[in-house]
């Protein structure tokens, strides 16, 4: 009965579509006799020669690539394709993936392609589309400035506002005053037919002076400064610097747009009821509403539904006032709350989409408008060489001489005037308001947008200058701040997971503490993706951290702390041991031996892959996924890079192990004894041992509770097997040395690990909590 009534489905489905079928062509056959005659001509889907065929293939495909949105839609990928790629060619070379997306949109315009092959970029770029790319880009620009708005945090820059807003104005002033004898002798010559002089000369000045806070601050972080005295002063002195400058942008736009001097003063008095209700009403509705959202998960779609129609709304209020829609977006991601949660909730539902999409076509604009063919000539290059001097002199030696006013060390002020130099985007907004406004004539923008490049890339270069200098001093820094460090192993502890780390660190916590007697340890994590924003990264941090700080507390374990964003975390992990001269590195195992169902089960998809499409093929897509570095395996790499023992942990729900099993296979394995010893008297404890035949008459110091319980087959001593070959040895349960059960942790060499568990799943699968290590 059960499977006639399992039948029934398919037989009904399979009346509905005969009947469907016939019902469409019974239909078909009435309506033929409807159409016009002049239509039917049209209509005619009898069968045609396969040439003419093709050929209304090639018409139809002819015609929806230069429609509109076919004709956006490939200008879009190729405009996407080019700036992700010179993006990874400018990380490649140690500069910010922003500048090379900025080059993209140069070469894509009239300077290079434009030159190369110019029907193709005709056909590309036609004049007529022009405007709905910057449309486009105009939007994800206002996107952009309020994630950049909620970058900057207030309480940072009230944490040190002392030095950030005098330093900062420094080095606004400074390059602006500087920027005002160059306006006016070039005025004639080069802008008179296009602006009057007053915001001819004020737009110059704002452009001299403006900083890149995003761009900074993503510097900051792949320096690894953001937790230093210098990161934080440079990020509030730079978000101090964005406020000021994007305010007297806002009066130079309402100055410049205004018919006479009233209207101006009417301009100004609503831009000053507009900061009013800004900071007086939204923002302490906003503040309200951080706090009811501090404890959630989620923001609601209404709230964001709100907040994207606030966005609007101050944009267009601002564009109303002659001050631009950016601004407007700008003030608004200002007043956001500055609670960590809320700010990466709202800026990972806008800043992507900006940041990944509407940004390169705000590239392709600028580019699009940039003919490097402009300048040309003695005196175009002498005014592009003038420009970038006045802009460095000013901006550099403003931002240094209020530092050192302000009682900065001469190292630290000399960093803070070379990060205030970065212009970068925020600079191509301003030049392409200007531009935009009929202020800035096309040389004049060209110029000062190679201005804008060149002080950007110059910023990594300078950072590099100064430490190389300062490179001696630095060392004997550092030699003094060992010597002053407390006693004991000193051990960087790296973790990825956050609840990874709490278990590392009581790990090492019980390996190496002696009574009262702690390791000196430092706990380093690792984000990968290094375009990250600084709200992200403070996120990052606090998620991170938590789990492992509370650890130490509990455990009464003196603990430093160390976040970096670097592409590559075996090299980084690397430097720190060589830098700062560890003894130990303790790691976890990673997904390929996580006990992690989901980990578990990606493991065993990407070998399903490998087997079906080659190693290569998966690790290539992998790469491109951004998934590579969480798959790979790093002991191998530790094990041989590493100047110091290592410690690699696999643990299965790690906690206080009263049964511990030691493997002794060498007499160099003999060192491992104090640490399994040490283990043992922590968690009071008892060890077990087993030793290879090779050590049957090796006299071992046990202590007592201490017992030899099984020994090895002679058959393990020896060199170790090749991964890709599957031999008998080690532990493997076909020579009767399946690892014994009943143990919470087990302690072995490298070596062991490699011959017997590594390329043997079964069992892996029954191993207790395994710490494998390699002394040195």
């Amino acid at each position: 009965m059960s499977k006639q009534r399992g039948l029934w489905p398919f037989v009904f489905y399979f009346i509905i579509l005969i009947a469907s079928v016939a019902a469409l062509w019974g239909t078909l056959q009435l309506g033929e006799h409807l159409v016009p005659t002049t239509a039917t001509a049209n209509t005619n889907l009898s069968p045609a020669s396969f040439a003419s065929a093709f050929a209304d293939f090639q018409q139809s495909v002819t015609h929806h690539r230069e429609s509109t949105i076919g004709r956006l839609l490939l200008q879009i990928l190729v405009i996407l394709i080019a700036a992700r790629l010179m993006g990874w060619l400018f990380r490649k070379i140690k500069q910010p993936a922003v500048i090379g997306e900025i080059v993209a949109g140069i070469l894509l315009g009239p300077s290079l392609f434009g030159k190369l092959s110019p029907e193709l970029f005709t056909m590309l770029f036609p004049q007529e589309s022009l405007p709905n790319i910057q449309l486009l880009s105009n939007f994800g620009l206002i996107l952009f400035m309020f994630a950049v708005g909620m970058e900057l945090r207030l309480g940072d820059i009230r944490r040190q506002l002392k030095g950030s807003i005098v330093i900062s104005h420094a080095g606004i002033l400074l390059p602006f005053v500087l920027s005002l004898p160059l306006s006016y002798s070039i005025y004639t010559q080069y802008a008179a037919a296009y602006t009057g002089f007053t915001p001819f000369a004020l737009f110059i000045g704002i452009a001299m002076s403006i900083t890149a806070f995003p761009v900074l601050a993503r510097i900051i972080q792949e320096s690894n400064l953001q937790r230093t005295h210098l990161g934080k002063l440079s990020l509030s002195t730079a978000a101090a610097g964005d406020i000021t400058a994007w305010l007297m942008l806002a009066a130079i736009i309402a100055i410049s747009q205004s018919g006479s001097i009233l209207s101006t003063g009417y301009n100004l008095l609503f831009l000053i009821g507009y900061l009013l209700v800004m900071f007086g009403i939204i923002r302490p509705l906003f503040r309200a509403a951080g706090k009811v959202y501090n404890n959630t998960e989620v923001i609601s779609h209404g709230m964001v539904g709100v907040i994207i129609i606030l966005l609007l709304l101050s944009s267009y209020i601002t564009e109303l006032l002659s001050m631009h829609a950016l601004f407007g977006a700008f003030m608004l991601g200002l007043v956001m709350p500055e609670d960590l949660s809320f700010r990466k909730i709202i800026s990972d539902k806008i800043e992507d989409v900006s940041l990944l999409l509407f940004l390169p076509l705000f590239f392709v604009s600028s580019g699009l408008q940039t003919e490097l063919g402009l300048i040309s000539g003695v005196d175009m290059w002498t005014l592009l060489g003038a420009f970038t001097l006045i802009a460095i002199v000013g901006k550099v030696g403003g931002t240094y001489i209020s530092a050192r006013v302000c009682g900065q060390s001469p190292k630290n002020s000399i960093y803070l005037g070379a990060f205030m130099n970065t212009r970068g985007l925020m600079e191509l907004v301003v030049l392409g308001i200007g531009y935009e406004m009929g202020i800035l004539p096309p040389a004049i923008y060209t110029v000062l947008v190679m201005m804008t490049v060149i002080t950007t890339v110059m910023t990594m270069p300078m950072i590099h200058l100064i430490n190389l200098i300062n490179k001696l001093r630095t060392r004997r820094t550092d030699r003094i701040d060992v010597v002053g460090k407390q006693a004991g192993a000193k051990v960087l502890l790296s973790f990825g997971r956050p609840a990874s780390g709490a278990s590392l660190l009581r790990l090492t916590n019980q390996l190496l503490r002696r009574g009262e007697a702690h390791p000196n340890v430092t706990a380093l994590h690792i984000t990968t993706d290094k375009d990250i924003n600084s709200i992200d990264a403070d996120k990052y941090f606090n998620d991170s951290f938590r789990p492992i700080i509370m650890e130490a507390n509990r455990l009464a374990q003196p603990l430093e702390t160390d976040y970096q964003v670097s592409g590559n975390v075996e090299n980084t992990i690397l430097a720190k041991l060589i830098n700062e001269r560890y003894n130990l590195l303790i790691v976890g195992a990673g997904v390929r031996l996580s006990s992690d169902e989901d980990d578990r089960e990606a493991t065993t998809m990407r070998e399903q892959m490998s087997r079906r499409m080659g190693a290569f093929s998966v690790r290539t897509t992998e790469a491109l996924l951004s998934i590579h570095s969480m798959l790979r395996d790093k002991m191998e790499f530790f094990i041989e890079k590493a100047p110091c023992s290592v410690g690699i942990f696999l643990s299965r729900s790690f906690d206080s192990p009263k049964r511990i099993l030691l493997y002794l296979t060498t007499r160099e394995d003999i060192r491992m004894l104090p640490y399994a010893r040490t283990m043992a008297e922590n968690n009071q404890g008892t060890l077990h041992i087993i030793i290879s035949k090779a050590l049957q008459g090796e006299k071992l110091p046990l202590h007592t509770g201490e017992e030899i319980i099984a020994t090895l087959p002679h058959s393990f001593v020896g060199t170790a097997r090749e991964p890709d070959t599957h031999s008998e040895k080690g532990l493997s349960p076909n020579n009767g040395c399946k690892p014994p059960e009943g143990y919470d942790l087990m302690i072995l060499n490298y070596r062991l690990w490699r011959d017997t568990f590594d390329h043997n799943k079964a069992l892996l699968l029954s191993l207790p909590s395994t710490l494998i290590l390699n002394l040195k």
